[in-house]
């Protein structure tokens, strides 16, 4: 789910190139390797929040390193599409306009 990603991100279990990241509206770029914290506790952590079977996405591709470590790398950045939320963007605009 978003929030138990958001999570993870939050605890600092994500890498993205190698690089801890602890911000949940980071932005990945094409090319960008998204991997899990060498750590025993991160790795229980993904097992809990993901039950297999899961559909992945089309903007991502998943594999395992050649130490058995899940890694996604992203393919392209996610349209709107790909996100199985249900917005009506008029409706966000007219909120914040009201506001201003």
């Amino acid at each position: 789910t978003i929030p138990a990603a958001r999570q993870l991100v939050n605890h600092r279990h994500i890498l993205v190139n190698n690089c801890i990241v602890d911000i949940p509206s980071y932005r990945c770029k094409p090319k960008d390797l998204i991997t899990i914290r060498n750590r025993s506790t991160s790795y229980n952590a993904l097992r809990v929040t993901s039950p297999a079977g899961d559909k992945i996405p089309d903007h991502l591709t998943i594999s395992l390193s050649e130490d058995n470590k899940p890694a996604g790398l992203v393919n392209c950045i996610a349209n709107r599409e790909s996100v199985n939320l249900n917005i009506n963007e008029l409706l966000v605009v007219e909120y914040y306009s009201r506001k201003a």
